[in-house]
């Protein structure tokens, strides 16, 4: 009786491993395939997005009060691609539809170039950012403030260099220094 007792035991372990085993191996086969990448808006690839499906991302920039006393962030959805600081820098140049704010970078200003170097990113503008510029310090102080605080919105951007034609420049109209690097100003975003 023992005997029949410990073979139908060995035989119900035995059955129970070969259920476990069996569980284990088809388990890779049975988990889900992703048929569709994941969705990445700060990363992104180019060249990777599918026609119709456009992935999308949000950018801020920074457009002066009707008062010229302050900075307010505008955000954009923007179709995601490879340079997303530089078009940041487009849509500041590009101007505001908000009736309530206003546009602080000389009009018909052009970006020539920009790259980013050690967290410090070189935006370069043709010379009407000096030539066109007819404000006074406060709204010297605004667009230097747009430029930098839209650019340090992106975390591996930690200051901004302004420069004019390929080179560094002393000032834009005499008020700011804009000869080193500078960083975030978060005293004119208004709160």
């Amino acid at each position: 009786m023992q005997n029949k007792l410990e073979l139908l035991l060995m035989a119900f372990m035995m059955a129970f491993m070969i259920i476990i085993a069996g569980c284990d191996s088809s388990a890779p086969a049975s988990q889900p395939v992703p048929t569709t990448p994941p969705k990445a808006v700060e990363q992104p690839q180019p060249g990777t997005g599918n026609p119709g499906s456009e992935q999308t991302m949000l950018l801020t920039v920074y457009h002066a009060t009707k008062d010229a006393m302050y900075l307010v962030p505008e955000t954009h959805k923007v179709p995601v691609n490879s340079h997303p600081a530089r078009t940041a820098i487009e849509l500041l140049l590009a101007g505001t539809k908000n009736p309530e704010l206003v546009n602080v970078i000389p009009p018909g200003t052009k970006l020539k170039n920009l790259t980013i170097k050690d967290h410090i990113a070189y935006v370069d503008f043709d010379d009407k950012l000096v030539k066109k510029n007819t404000g006074g310090s406060a709204s010297e102080l605004l667009l230097v403030g747009a430029i930098v605080n839209t650019l340090t919105e992106f975390p591996d951007i930690h200051q901004v260099q302004i420069m004019v034609e390929g080179k560094k420049i002393g000032t834009i109209s005499g008020h700011v220094d804009t000869s080193e690097p500078l960083s975030r100003s978060e005293q004119v975003i208004k709160k």
